[in-house]
């Protein structure tokens, strides 16, 4: 490894694990020598990851008990683990997910701020691990939430060091509000603590076209665009004749207005099987689908399959012949992905097989499929049967798009490439 590298300090939210659900950081740094980066958090659970090996972590649960009683200790330094954790960090880990389980509100993140501000946070167990560690660059991703900018500015203040900044999602405008008063309220306090820290931004990430466009033009800056990596050694290239029935799959959450789109689709294909069965749906999840989603897909060639590991979902991928990229269309939800872009694509480009992609025009990753070509494009509920008929009747088309995302993959995820313009860019600024 680089003796040259920076000694990088990153503090965020979500515990380091290279088999969690939240895996975008580690392998951001997954070409970095493991003893010049360390993580500051604030989620539960203990880090289990081959990137890192020094870790500090802030407890929620602590800061929130220390409201009351200020003597509790809130936070440690934690030792990278092959464990799955104690009872203690299992209860801790069930408690957070209770409270943060995708589906709440802004009332809810606003006693969230509240707590992280009269809470006990700024420690001498922090400043110590700070100043043990003493970085040379910090690298700081922007989240949706205050109490992460204040803990994110305290750090740069106190270091006194290079910044290099990561935006991956809409954590700035007010679009993604929808009418709710009080989402309002977070967000303008959201947006004076990102104003603050892009103030001390040597370098900006970002993680879309669409996205650099927006924040260059806001931040006045020059940004680059470091999106997930993909490995052009495991690019799948299909040869294959599509299967008949025709295998589609979908592989995600089911929320944020991704199970309406979902329905939607599964309405599609019923309609489409109504006589001859044309096309096999099978959704895999770790979410339950309820209602009429649950009904949808227990008939006509729509299945529910439940939820699996990390390798058999891969499997499953590239097996298929179509996988489906799904983003709410109509409701609140239907900004969630304005600037976004899902890890999901690039597995599906890994995958080598044809991406149909439902979503609004407007939102970042399927303004970036249709500039790429990468994918069949669907932006109105009523264009989803046409465009599965269409497959349906010309096969050839699926292995087109198949191999077009494969050269999306390629032309703009190769590792290597992505890899070179992260450590050249952290090295310069740290100079």
């Amino acid at each position: 490894m680089d003796n040259k590298l920076p000694r990088v300090l990153v503090p965020s939210i979500n515990v380091w694990q290279d088999t969690g659900s939240v895996r975008t950081l580690p392998e951001i740094f997954s070409s970095w020598d493991r003893e010049k980066v360390a993580q500051i958090y604030t989620k539960a659970g203990l880090p289990q990851t081959s990137v890192c090996n020094r870790f500090f972590r802030i407890n929620e649960n602590t800061v929130m008990k220390s409201v009351f009683k200020r003597s509790v200790k809130t936070s440690s330094q934690v030792e990278n683990t092959k464990g799955g954790g104690d009872f203690a960090q299992q209860q801790e880990l069930n408690a957070e997910s209770k409270r943060y389980n995708g589906r709440h509100g802004a009332f809810l993140s606003l006693c969230r701020e509240m707590v992280w501000l009269l809470g006990k946070w700024k420690t001498p167990e922090l400043d110590e691990f700070i100043e043990e560690f003493d970085p040379e660059l910090l690298f700081v991703p922007v989240y949706p939430v205050v109490y992460m900018a204040r803990l994110q500015l305290y750090i740069i203040k106190k270091t006194k060091k290079p910044v290099v900044c990561y935006l991956s999602d809409d954590n700035y405008s007010y679009k993604t509000c929808g009418v709710n008063p009080l989402a309002y309220i977070h967000r303008f306090w959201l947006r004076r603590g990102v104003k603050k820290i892009m103030r001390h931004c040597d370098k900006l990430f970002v993680i879309a076209p669409k996205q650099k466009e927006e924040y260059d033009r806001i931040f006045k800056t020059d940004s680059l665009i470091l999106t997930r990596a993909i490995d052009t050694k495991e690019l799948f290239c299909k040869e294959q004749i599509p299967s008949e029935p025709l295998r589609m799959v979908y592989t995600g959450k089911l929320c944020i207005g991704r199970d309406k789109t979902v329905a939607q689709v599964a309405k599609a294909v019923a309609s489409i099987n109504k006589d001859k069965e044309r096309i096999c749906f099978d959704v895999y999840s770790s979410d339950t689908p309820k209602g009429e989603l649950e009904k949808l897909l227990s008939c006509k060639g729509n299945r529910y399959c439940g939820s699996v590991s990390a390798d058999r979902i891969e499997e499953i991928q590239r097996q298929s012949d179509i996988t489906l990229f799904a983003e709410a269309l109509k409701g609140r939800h239907k900004n969630a992905a304005r600037l976004s872009f899902s890890t999901k694509l690039t597995d599906y480009f890994k995958s080598g097989a044809c991406v149909l992609a439902v979503g609004s025009r407007d939102i970042a990753p399927i303004d970036y499929l249709v500039r790429e070509d990468a994918a069949i494009v669907v932006t109105d509920y009523a264009e989803l049967e046409p465009a599965l008929r269409r497959l349906c009747d010309n096969p050839a088309l699926i292995g087109e798009y198949g191999k077009k995302a494969t050269a999306c993959g390629k032309r703009n995820h190769s590792k290597e490439k992505i890899e070179k313009t992260f450590i050249s860019t952290m090295c310069s600024v740290a100079q």
